[in-house]
């Protein structure tokens, strides 16, 4: 977070592009709109970010932007995850909807880098 600006119960931000993707940005700020109104508008290189309290009242601008930052790290860990384990989620519903008994053979290796192997199941 870049060019961080609180005022007013409006807290202004940029995030750099390449840090995160606009589906984590919308899915962090998604869990704000209880108490903000959020606004974001791209340009070649950032996410410019507007946070806007819909009641005024007094709150810890700190404790906010450190809130941002780990919701921001929370939801870009859970698109990795989602990502390396697509194969295995293939796999369980391809296993749960087939209507045969016949083992199969994995068509493409799947890795894991904590050691999860697929063929032992």
């Amino acid at each position: 977070m870049r060019q961080i600006q609180y005022s007013d119960g409006v807290l202004n931000f940029t995030i750099e592009k390449n840090f995160y993707s606009k589906e984590v940005i919308y899915k962090c700020f998604y869990w704000y709109l209880d108490e903000y109104e959020f606004d974001i508008t791209s340009s070649n290189e950032t996410y410019n970010i507007k946070l806007t309290l819909k009641v005024i009242k007094k709150i810890d601008e700190e404790d906010l932007i450190f809130r941002i930052k780990n919701d921001l790290a929370d939801f870009q860990l859970r698109e990795i995850i989602a990502y390396e384990t697509n194969n295995v989620k293939d796999l369980i519903i391809a296993k749960a909807l087939s209507n045969y008994e016949e083992e199969f053979e994995l068509s493409s290796d799947v890795s894991d880098p904590i050691g999860f192997d697929p063929k032992i199941i």
